[in-house]
């Protein structure tokens, strides 16, 4: 079972690990490595900023972290992505995952009526992670 809570501070260092994570590099939109201090800048800001959500999602009894989903807000839309940590990849969790913070989200959130999500076609993982989520 899955927790969904708000990001916070003290995930950033994690989620700079996973961003940096080279599968994870292969199948992003932009495939550099990320500095510290730019990600680190970006973490920072994004938790502040009224139009961007971001939340983890971690195991309810261990409290293992086992994603990020961010949302991006624009108007009555909101554009979704999700970091799986490495640990966690093959083990049947980014579905629930997504599932839980699209909940967590809409419930925040409630004017928002659409969300999308951009995923490269080679990132068969991620479709068949998306498909059939509501």
């Amino acid at each position: 079972m899955l927790h969904v809570r708000r990001a916070e501070e003290k995930d950033s260092k994690d989620i700079f690990d996973w961003r940096n994570d080279e599968l994870t590099r292969q199948m992003s939109h932009t495939i550099d490595l990320v500095e510290w201090d730019g990600h680190s800048k970006w973490f920072s800001s994004s938790l502040t900023n009224e139009n961007r959500l971001l939340v983890v999602c971690q195991k309810k009894i261990t409290s293992e972290k086992v994603a990020v989903v961010r949302f991006d807000l624009m108007k009555d839309r909101a554009l979704i992505s999700i970091n799986l940590s490495p640990l966690m990849r093959g083990k049947g969790k980014a579905k629930n995952c997504l599932k839980e913070a699209i909940q967590f989200f809409t419930a925040a959130y409630p004017k928002v009526s659409s969300i999308d999500a951009e995923i490269k076609s080679v990132n068969l993982a991620s479709k068949s992670t998306f498909e059939g989520v509501e």
